[in-house]
């Protein structure tokens, strides 16, 4: 849904992908004029389409730091592992390693 619109992957592993920010994004004019932010919202989706699955419950995420989206399209890195079949620990860090973001979910 967002691939293509807000990012682009750049690289993906069994647990792990890589994806850079399209600065240019219709997104970042209505999230926030002004101040561009990467909606939380659209954080977790892509999480959710690197891994091919769907949200059932959103149990605990924490955004630590926003993601802004930079002239350079900054890259991303999420990593994943699964705790069983439906419940999931995803964590979302900038190229530098500082993380941004960390949820457990429930997926379809």
């Amino acid at each position: 849904m967002l691939e293509g619109i807000l990012y682009n992957v750049v690289s993906r592993e069994e647990g792990a992908a890589t994806v850079r920010l399209l600065p240019e994004s219709p997104i970042y004019k209505a999230h926030f004029p002004g101040y561009p932010v990467t909606p939380g919202v659209t954080l977790v989706q892509m999480a959710l389409e690197l891994m091919g699955r769907k949200l059932a419950a959103a149990k605990d995420i924490k955004f630590v730091v926003p993601v802004l989206p930079t002239a350079d399209g900054p890259k991303l890195h999420y990593t994943w592992s699964y705790r069983d079949e439906t419940t999931a620990d995803i964590t979302l860090s900038l190229a530098d390693d500082t993380l941004c973001t960390k949820m457990t979910v429930t997926l379809q």
